[in-house]
């Protein structure tokens, strides 16, 4: 305390010698409030004496009933409050917290006091037009408001509406109406002690859990300081200590102009006394003056007409422009006329590209399958060739098998081991030739699944090609028209927005016109254009006949926007904002402020957090004020991770082929397209890529097919070898003795031959269809390469096209931007005309006083200009004549007039000089003496409340059997708590508390601070919210036996959990309440 009363000290000693004079603003204030007051003491002396109890409750200034109508959440409530110790309950949503915010509203408070809103508009029930909150206070015995007027009840009733003005209603016991001035209600108040304007009287909800939770020492300071009113005081002390020295400063300056000021007057005196002679001279220089006047008029004279020659050039100047810029006009007109049939040609060209890249296709797929037709027929020709070589080879083999049959022995027969190897080779064979002509089958069918990927990975490749080329040509086309990316009707809805004067509040809109993307953030473009989009093509408007009106406008151009109607009213959300990270809101910038808070309001973009690693999602989304995180993936597509009720999820976002809804200028538009034209580049090196994979794939499939054929036909050949042999050696095993077997090889050794002579016929037949696909072959062949001659064309004619498109927006560019250049140069001429009307305007303006003042110097024909004369000349003649008159009167310097001028001016200066000193030395006397009595009143008021409040700090731990103490540093501006609990063995800061221990020491401190306050009615919401039920119970036995011993004071303490576990609550001097859902009674 010392610490910080040291300078205060300092300033009461300084001119103590000024304070006899002083007057005292609190006795006049004193005497003000005591006649509020007389009332109530003709009462005490008129008998009425106070027999009351010491413990009795108080009879006047507790709140007796409190009725809400249509306030906040409750249709109708009342509630009737016992004069001392009150507690309700009631489960969450159940209006509870409506109690104190009521009382406080009700006695005064200001909207924003409550935490509830900015306005008292915000307090009124949906769908109601006017809330009432009418508080009924105790007006009884000695301590009673007069009496005499208002019974044994004042009932205060404030009634909030929508639409006109809030009103105060102060009435009698007997409900008459006694006054609607909230002076009134301020002294009514203040007679009964009842402080609404102090935050630690009335703790609400939020600012309950701020006390409970804060754990600064500068926090606590504060909130002693502000609870107990010295935060006040001393504000007022230094105010007067900082006045004074400033009014002392002043007198000091103002005692150094009074002693200049009467030096001054003296020697103007003494002048004047001594003035005398001279006349001729003086006439002379007079004329001198007035030519220098007239001199002065001619000069701006010539001067306007320079003005006016520069105008007339100008206007010619004009006119010429105007010329330049109907012709350009002209010239943009008819080219825009020929874009719709360039546009035509190009998307003609492009058809035409792709019907004839279709017919290329086909005609190579055609020319393929003759290709491979033609090669199945030669290598079927060659294996027919082969097969009838095989069936000869066989025949000779036979025959000579024939020739040998009578002399073979039987020592040739092979082992039956040989037999038995051979009939197992000949089962292998047979089942690879079963798979081969099952793989074969599979050749058959032309649509390869790997070839048919291909294909389709192809057809998406030039589907993405040319939906790049559309949207670069959105694009362009966006840079002619501002509004394109909300459609072509676009510009003219706005036109028509912009014509009508229907409006209450003109419409805003498209809200993406109005908010640009930062460029730093450019890569987030794709994800937050998809995000917001739906916000970014609305409209908005403030009232419902607004958004009629505009909805008929969209029927009349045939367009659908959705329309937000929403106040156009502002409101903080830095509390809600996730500041530690960057957030939609941190990458846009909104031009419209109406816009902004709109998209905070119904987007959230606040709370929107952005991160480049998706891994980092799942811990970003459980920190404060974090309701989505967004991260990106591909140039296709992001993420959103969102989380609720300890689950976690992640959802994809695809970005839109559309253009982009924000706003962007021409830099970001080029800087587009020539990403684009970097995508086309990469798409159509992939499409060539792709189209050599098919060829590969192609080739691949039919070397696999012959391959596939070629084996089967070799296995068929084995097979039928093997087969024979096996003949042969079961007829040398079984038969060899049969004279039949000469007829069978000869039987054999015919069938051969019928089989051959049957191959040469089929060979003939293939020879004749292989000329015929080679025909074929020859005309495929020849159509592909027309066909790729006609797209080479085409391909030509679609550039040529695209290309003319591309000059034909380059010309209108250009034009446009000489256009621009004519209308800023013809804009130039106009503001230079203007500026030259002003300046003969200001000239003719300035020139008038100065033809005043030349006439009334002298006329016009006294004077003689010469050619020859200049501003020099005529000043050279006039100091000379000056210097001789000087001469004539060089006793005294100065004219008559200037000396009778001087001599009043500072006559006057003198009289104001000494009435300033009179007056700051009387205002420095008076607050000098004033700041001396309040120094005193402080020192004694911050000795006692640090005294008392740490006395019952102490003395509430000690009903826990813990030991506190309050240490107070006035120049550092803290508070620390120190409490020893059971366990230690010496006094710590509550930061190393338990949460509950923490809590009941900050209800502790509350109720020193409410010992120094000493108002008569006191409340708290939830101060239990963050207690145990160990914790709670003692908390509350703790607010029971400290409240107990204030019986003249009122609690009111609100809780969401039952109090029934703790004891001593039936006594009289409580009452509990318990509240229903306002949702199942009204």
């Amino acid at each position: 305390m010392s610490q910080l009363l040291t300078d205060s000290e300092k300033r009461r000693k300084l001119n103590n010698s000024n304070t006899d004079e002083s007057g005292s603003e609190e006795d006049s204030s004193a005497d003000e409030a005591s006649g509020s007051d007389l009332e109530s003491e003709a009462e005490l002396e008129n008998g009425e004496v106070d027999h009351h109890d010491g413990n009795a409750p108080a009879k006047a200034g507790v709140i007796e009933k409190l009725v809400l109508r249509n306030f906040m959440c409750h249709e109708f409530f009342e509630l009737e409050f016992g004069p001392q110790l009150n507690f309700i309950i009631g489960r969450n949503g159940s209006g509870k917290s409506a109690i104190l915010t009521g009382i406080s509203v009700g006695l005064g408070a200001k909207a924003a006091d409550t935490n509830r809103g900015t306005s008292m508009k915000k307090l009124i029930k949906d769908g109601k037009n006017t809330a009432r909150i009418s508080i009924t206070l105790k007006n009884e015995g000695p301590e009673a408001y007069k009496r005499s007027t208002f019974g044994s009840h004042i009932i205060i009733e404030r009634v909030l509406q929508r639409q006109g003005t809030n009103q105060y209603l102060i009435k009698s016991a007997s409900g008459a109406i006694i006054s609607k001035k909230k002076a009134i209600i301020d002294e009514i108040l203040a007679r009964f002690n009842i402080t609404v304007d102090n935050p630690l009287a009335f703790l609400s909800q939020d600012k309950a859990r701020e006390f409970i939770t804060s754990t600064t020492d500068h926090s606590k300071y504060n909130y002693f300081m502000t609870g107990t009113l010295l935060s006040d005081i001393l504000a007022t002390y230094q105010s007067i200590s900082k006045n004074i020295v400033e009014v002392n400063s002043k007198l000091t300056i103002a005692k150094q102009h009074l002693e200049a000021a009467r030096r001054t007057y003296a020697k103007s005196t003494q002048v004047f006394n001594n003035f005398k002679r001279s006349d001729h001279l003086r006439r002379h220089l007079e004329l001198l003056h007035g030519k220098i006047y007239w001199y002065n008029v001619s000069v701006f004279e010539k001067k306007i007409q320079k003005y006016r020659d520069n105008i007339s050039s100008l206007e010619g100047n004009i006119r010429e422009t105007e010329s330049k810029i109907s012709e350009l006009t002209n010239k943009i007109e008819s080219s825009k006329l020929e874009v719709p049939q360039l546009q035509a040609n190009a998307e003609e060209a492009r058809r035409q590209v792709s019907i004839l890249n279709e017919e290329v296709h086909d005609a190579q797929e055609a020319y393929t399958k003759i290709r491979m037709a033609v090669s199945d027929v030669a290598n079927e020709i060659k294996s027919e060739e082969h097969e009838i070589k095989s069936l000869k080879s066989e025949v000779k083999g036979l025959e000579k098998e024939l020739e040998t049959e009578t002399s073979r022995s039987k020592d040739t027969i092979d082992s039956p081991s040989s037999l038995e190897s051979k009939r197992l080779t000949l089962k292998e064979l047979e089942g690879e030739r079963d798979k081969l002509k099952a793989l074969n089958d599979t050749f058959a069918d032309p649509q390869n699944s790997a070839i048919m990927q291909i294909q389709r990975q192809i057809t998406s490749a030039k589907e993405s090609v040319q939906d790049m080329r559309r949207r670069k040509n959105e694009i362009l086309a966006a840079q002619r028209d501002q509004y394109a990316p909300w459609g072509s009707s676009m510009a003219k809805v706005i036109n028509a927005i912009n014509s009508t004067n229907r409006w209450k509040e003109k419409p805003i809109g498209p809200i993406g016109y109005y908010v640009t993307l930062k460029s730093e953030y450019s890569e987030w473009k794709d994800l937050i254009n998809a995000v917001l989009s739906q916000t970014l093509d609305s409209f908005l408007v403030s009232n419902e006949h607004d958004r009629r009106l505009l909805q008929q406008i969209f029927r009349q151009f045939r367009i659908n926007k959705n329309i937000i109607t929403r106040k156009f009213e502002e409101f903080s959300y830095e509390s809600g904002k996730a500041s530690e990270h960057v957030t939609f809101l941190d990458m846009l910038e909104i031009s419209n402020r109406h816009v902004a808070f709109t998209l905070i309001d119904s987007n959230m973009i606040e709370k929107c957090v952005t991160t480049k690693d998706r891994r980092n999602a799942n811990s970003l989304i459980t920190q404060k004020n974090v309701l989505n995180v967004f991260s990106l993936l591909n140039a296709k597509s992001g993420h959103r991770s969102t989380g609720s009720n300890r689950s976690f999820r992640i959802d994809p976002i695809y970005y839109r082929n559309d253009l982009h809804k924000l706003s962007s200028g021409s830099a970001s538009a080029a800087d587009e397209t020539r990403k684009i034209d970097e995508r086309i580049s990469e798409e159509q090196n992939n499409l060539s890529r792709l189209e050599n994979q098919l060829r590969e794939a192609r080739i691949k499939f039919q070397n696999d097919k012959q391959n596939t054929e070629k084996r089967y036909r070799e296995i068929q050949s084995q097979l039928r070898k093997l087969a024979d042999e096996i003949f042969r050696e079961e007829n040398n095993v079984n038969d060899s003795n049969d004279s039949s077997r000469t007829e069978t090889l000869k039987g054999r050794i015919q069938e051969l031959e019928n089989e051959i002579n049957n191959k040469y016929g089929i060979l003939d037949s293939l020879r004749q269809d292989i000329v015929k696909d080679k025909e074929k072959f020859v005309k495929a062949k020849l159509a592909v390469e027309r066909k790729k001659e006609q797209m080479a064309d085409c391909k030509k004619q679609k550039d040529d096209a695209e290309q003319e498109m591309v000059n034909m927006d380059g010309n209108i560019s250009e034009m446009d931007a000489q256009m621009s250049q004519y209308e800023m140069k013809k804009e130039q001429h106009l503001s230079s005309i203007n500026q030259f009307e002003t300046k003969i305007q200001q000239g003719q303006e300035r020139l008038q006083p100065l033809l005043a003042d030349a006439e009334a110097r002298c006329p016009r024909d006294k004077i003689s200009i010469a050619e020859t004369d200049t501003s020099e000349t005529i000043s050279q003649e006039y100091e000379r004549t000056q210097q001789a008159v000087q001469e004539a009167e060089k006793t005294i310097g100065k004219s008559i007039q200037e000396i009778q001028d001087e001599l009043l001016s500072n006559k006057e200066s003198k009289e104001d000089a000494e009435k300033r000193v009179k007056n700051l030395t009387t205002i420095s006397r008076a607050l000098q003496a004033d700041l001396n009595r309040r120094f005193d009143a402080l020192h004694t008021t911050i000795l006692r409340n640090t005294g008392e409040s740490a006395s019952s700090f102490e003395r509430s731990l000690a009903l826990r059997g813990f030991k506190g103490e309050l240490k107070f540093n006035f120049a550092e501006e803290t508070l620390t708590m120190m409490v020893q609990t059971k366990n230690d063995a010496q006094k710590r800061t509550t930061e190393s508390l338990s949460g509950g221990e923490k809590s009941f020491t900050q209800i502790a401190l509350l109720l020193a601070i409410w010992k120094m306050m000493d108002s008569k009615v006191r409340g708290l919401d939830e101060f239990d919210v963050f207690m145990d039920s160990v914790n709670r119970s003692i908390s509350i036995k703790l607010l029971l036996n400290e409240l107990r011993q204030y019986p003249k004071s009122q609690s009111i303490f609100i809780t969401p959990q039952d109090i029934a576990v703790v004891g001593d609550l039936d006594s009289s001097d409580v009452r509990i309440h318990r509240m229903s859902d306002p949702r199942n009674s009204n």
